[in-house]
C-alpha cells in the first residue's frame, strides 16, 4: 500500500498536494494513515478506500499534539461579534490573532457596532461608523501566519445597519479589505420589499445612550447596488438570514442564537461556535453496473458520524479561546458533506440540473440527512445527548421532520441526539483536485487544463491534461475531442446559472447548516441577470450565494498579486512606482558627513523602484545629493539599470571632500563622490537581494515576460488565472484551485 496506488501513478499534482498540505514530517502513506484515523480501523479503511475524507485541517493537524504543535483540527470559528465599546473592538482583534496562530479560519459580524455619525464620549466625539473596524480585521488576519499562508476571515454585515450602503460598496476600492470576504445578512422582510418602489427605514438603537440613527433606503435600488458590485467585483455575498435560522434542528430553541458564518459560508455557527469538516466520495458508490449502493452509503455514514464526533471530542482541549472550548462541549457541531456530485451525475448519466438529476440527488441527501440523524441518536444512547440539547424543540423544528423517517424519530425521541448540527458542504478544492474528482455539490469546473512540467533541457513543457472522468470515457469510446462528449457532461461554463439554482434548492433542503458554493457566469451576464439570480436563491430555499462573472474586476487581484513582473515601458514614459514597494534605509559615508539612504524595493518585482536620500548631520551639498537620487531613480523607472549608471558616471572625476577625508584616515563608504558612494551602495544592495548576476536576471525577466504576455491574452479571455503558475484557476464552491499546480485560496 503506498501513495502512487492510493492517487494513482500518473497522478503527480494529487501526490504533490498530499506531500505538501497534509503529510506530516515525512510520513509515509500508512503512517498518515494510521495518524489521520486516530486508531479507527474501519475509518481508515473508507479513507483507503476513498468512501470518505476529513478536511484539510484533520487531515494535516490531526495528532499532532503528541509532538508538542499546538494546532486546531477545526476549518473554521465563528467569533463572538464585537459590542458597541472600544474594548470589545479590540478584544476581538486578539481573538482572531490567537485563534489564526492556531490554524483556524474565522467569522465575524460586525451588526452591533453604531453607524458612523453617532456620538461617542471621547475626544472624536462622532464615531467612523461600523465599516472602518472592517480594517483592524483585515489587518489582523494579513500579519498573523499559518505555516506560509494567511488567515481567513468572513466579515458580515445585517442589511437593516445604517452602514449598510457603505459596507456594499466598500470593496470597489481593491486596495481595501483584500484579507476577508464580505456577506450580507439579508431577512425576508427586505427581500419582499425589493419588489416594490417603496422606502424603507434603517435604524440603529445604541443601548447605552438610547440614541436612534436612522436611515431611509429604497430596497430595490439597494439590491440593484448590490448585484452591481457582485457583478463587477464578485462581493459581498448574500446570506439569507431568516432561512439559515429557521431551517436547522434548533430553530425553535429561543435559548440558541447563529452569530455569523465562518470564511465561506458553509457553516453558520453560534458565538464561539466551530466545525469540523469531512465528506462522503459519492462517485465510489456507484458499482460496475451503473448502479448507487444506498445501503453502503448508509453505513459509511454512520461510521463518518461516530468519526467526526471522536475528533471532536479529542481536539476539545485544542480549541484556541475558552468560549471555543465552551460553544463546542454545549452545541457539539459536526458538519458531514458530499464531494464528487459533478462525477457522479455524470457515471448516472444524468445532466446536471435535469427533473432525473434533481431527484435523485434528493434521494441521496435525504438518506445522508435520515441515516446521520439516526446516527447521532444512537451515539446519544451511548454517550448522551449533547449538554444544550431540548427533546421537545428538536422535534418540533421543521427542518427535523420533513428530513426523518419514522424509525428514525422513534430513535431520536428515546435517546436524543449527540449532535446540534450535522450536515454541511464545504468547498472541497484542494481534496478534490487531490482525488481528481468535482469538488462539493459543483459540476466539473472544465474536462481538461494544462500542466507545466520542466522537461531534460530544463524548460517548461505545457500540455493538456484530461480530468479522467472525461479521459476513461474518451479513450473507451475512441473520442479524440472533448466537445464530442455526451450532453451529460456538463461543466460549470455550459450549465444553466438557473439549473445550479435548483440543483443546490434540492441540497439545501435537507442541510442543516450551509453549502458553500458559486454559481459561475460568463463575462457578458449583465447585472439584472445577477439581481434575478438572487432573487432566485431566495425563492428556492438556499441559505447564501456567491456569484461570480468571469472577467470582473476582481481578476485582478487573482492574477497579480504573484505574476506582476517588470514591463518594458516605451522610451521616456516614467513607469509608476510598484504599491508593494518597501523602503529599506541604510547610512553611507561621504567626504563631508553622513547620509541616510532609502531604497525602495518591489517584492513582487524585485526591483529598485525607488531611491531617496537624508542628510545625517552637518555637511554634504543637500540639494545637488536629493537631485542626483531623484536623477538615479528616473533612470531605473525609464528602464535602467546600475551598469549604465556606472557608465553615465564614469567620467566624473573625484570630489575634494572624499580625498581629504581618506586622507585624514577616515572611515568612508566606497567611491570618490556622492553618485559613485550612492551607486556603491545600491550595488551592494542588490548582491543582498540575489539581483547581481544581470545574465541570470535578463533570462529570468524574459521567462516573466512571456509569462505577463500570456496572462495578459488570457484575461482577454476572461480568465482567471493562478498567482503561482499562471494557469486558468477553477472557481467553484467559494474556492479558488488551480488543477496545474495545486493553489487554493481555501479548503
Amino acid at each position: 500500500m503506498n501513495i502512487d496506488k492510493w492517487l494513482g501513478e500518473e497522478n503527480q499534482l494529487g501526490k504533490d498536494i498530499w506531500g505538501n498540505k497534509y503529510r506530516f514530517d515525512g510520513e509515509n502513506f500508512p503512517e498518515w494513515l494510521d495518524r489521520v484515523s486516530g486508531g479507527d480501523e474501519e475509518l481508515r479503511d473508507m479513507i483507503y478506500n476513498k468512501e470518505f475524507i476529513f478536511a484539510g485541517r484533520i487531515l494535516s493537524n490531526r495528532g499532532l499534539q503528541k509532538v508538542g504543535r499546538k494546532v486546531t483540527y477545526s476549518n473554521c470559528y465563528v467569533i463572538s461579534p464585537p459590542e458597541d465599546n472600544i474594548e470589545s473592538i479590540f478584544d476581538t482583534a486578539k481573538k482572531l490573532a490567537r485563534t489564526y496562530s492556531f490554524g483556524g479560519g474565522c467569522g465575524v459580524d460586525i451588526s452591533k457596532l453604531r453607524p458612523k455619525g453617532a456620538h461617542v464620549n471621547n475626544s472624536a466625539r462622532f464615531t467612523s461608523g461600523s465599516i472602518s473596524f472592517m480594517e483592524l480585521y483585515n489587518l489582523t488576519t494579513d500579519i498573523i501566519g499559518q505555516n506560509g499562508r494567511r488567515g481567513a476571515l468572513m466579515l458580515s454585515l445585517d442589511i437593516n445597519h445604517p452602514d449598510a450602503e457603505d459596507f456594499i460598496t466598500i470593496k470597489s476600492d481593491l486596495e481595501k479589505i483584500k484579507k476577508a470576504n464580505i456577506s450580507l445578512r439579508v431577512d425576508d422582510k427586505f427581500m419582499k420589499a425589493v419588489t416594490t418602489e417603496e422606502e424603507y427605514e434603517n435604524k440603529f438603537i445604541i443601548e447605552s445612550t438610547g440614541e436612534i440613527l436612522r436611515k431611509k433606503v429604497v430596497p430595490h435600488h439597494l439590491f440593484k447596488e448590490v448585484a452591481k458590485q457582485n457583478w463587477n467585483f464578485a462581493e459581498p455575498g448574500i446570506l439569507f438570514w431568516d432561512r439559515i435560522k429557521n431551517w436547522n434542528l434548533l430553530s425553535e430553541d429561543e435559548e440558541f442564537e447563529y452569530a455569523g458564518t465562518n470564511p465561506c459560508a458553509e457553516e453558520p455557527l453560534p458565538a464561539g461556535g466551530s466545525c469540523l469538516l469531512g465528506s462522503i466520495i459519492l462517485p465510489t458508490f456507484i458499482d460496475g453496473e451503473g448502479k448507487f449502493d444506498f445501503d453502503r452509503l448508509k453505513d459509511v455514514v454512520r461510521k463518518s458520524v461516530r468519526a467526526l464526533n471522536n475528533v471532536l471530542d479529542e481536539g476539545l482541549p485544542l480549541h484556541p479561546l475558552e468560549e471555543q472550548r465552551r460553544s463546542v462541549e454545549d452545541w457539539r457541531q459536526i458538519g458531514l458533506g458530499v464531494l464528487g456530485v459533478g462525477d457522479m451525475l455524470i457515471k448516472l448519466k444524468l445532466k446536471y440540473g435535469s427533473p432525473e438529476s434533481l431527484e435523485f440527488c434528493d434521494k441521496v441527501i435525504f438518506t445522508i440527512a435520515d441515516t446521520a440523524i439516526a446516527a447521532s441518536a444512537l451515539l446519544a444512547k451511548d454517550k448522551g445527548a449533547f449538554p444544550q440539547y431540548k427533546g421537545e424543540k428538536i422535534c418540533a423544528s421543521p427542518y427535523y421532520m420533513e428530513n426523518t423517517s419514522d424509525e428514525t424519530k422513534k430513535l431520536v425521541e428515546a435517546h436524543g441526539l449527540r449532535n446540534s448540527q450535522l450536515l454541511t458542504i464545504a468547498p472541497t478544492g484542494s481534496i478534490g483536485t487531490m482525488l481528481q474528482i468535482s469538488t462539493g455539490i459543483e459540476p466539473n469546473f472544465a474536462f481538461s487544463y494544462t500542466r507545466k512540467t520542466e522537461s531534460l533541457h530544463g524548460k517548461d513543457v505545457s500540455y493538456k491534461v484530461f480530468t479522467p472522468i472525461a479521459r476513461e470515457y474518451m479513450e473507451v469510446n475512441k473520442i479524440k475531442e472533448e466537445e464530442n462528449l455526451p450532453e451529460y457532461f456538463i461543466t460549470a461554463q455550459n450549465l444553466n446559472p438557473l439549473d445550479r439554482i435548483k440543483m443546490q434548492g434540492v441540497w439545501q433542503k435537507r442541510i442543516d447548516a450551509s453549502i458553500s458554493s458559486t454559481i459561475n457566469l460568463v463575462n457578458k451576464s449583465s447585472t439584472e441577470e445577477v439581481e434575478n439570480l438572487y432573487l432566485e436563491g431566495w425563492k428556492h430555499g438556499l441559505k447564501g450565494m456567491t456569484i461570480y462573472r468571469a472577467g470582473c474586476a476582481r481578476e485582478g487581484i487573482l492574477t497579480t498579486d504573484s505574476l506582476e513582473t517588470t514591463k518594458d515601458y516605451p522610451r521616456g514614459e516614467l513607469k509608476p512606482i510598484a504599491p508593494d514597494t518597501i523602503y529599506y534605509p541604510k547610512a553611507i559615508t561621504i567626504g563631508c558627513g553622513k547620509l541616510k539612504v532609502m531604497i525602495g524595493y518591489s517584492p513582487k518585482e524585485q526591483t529598485i523602484q525607488d531611491i531617496y536620500v537624508i542628510r545625517s548631520g552637518q555637511g554634504g551639498c543637500e540639494k545637488n545629493i536629493q537631485a542626483v537620487a531623484i536623477y538615479m531613480s528616473g533612470m531605473l523607472r525609464l528602464g535602467g539599470n546600475l551598469f549604465m549608471m556606472e557608465r553615465a558616471i564614469s567620467g566624473l572625476s573625484g570630489c575634494t571632500s572624499f580625498a581629504l577625508a581618506k586622507g585624514r584616515g577616515q572611515q568612508i563608504t566606497k567611491g570618490n563622490t556622492c553618485p559613485s558612494a550612492i551607486l556603491f551602495l545600491l550595488r551592494e544592495f542588490e548582491r543582498e537581494m540575489g539581483l547581481n548576476d544581470y545574465e541570470k536576471a535578463q533570462e529570468k525577466k524574459a521567462e516573466l515576460d512571456l509569462l505577463f504576455s500570456a496572462r495578459e491574452r488570457s484575461l482577454d479571455e476572461h480568465k482567471a488565472l493562478c498567482p503561482e503558475c499562471g494557469e486558468e484557476l477553477e472557481i467553484s464552491g467559494g474556492c479558488y484551485s488551480c488543477r496545474s499546480c495545486g493553489f487554493s485560496k481555501c479548503e
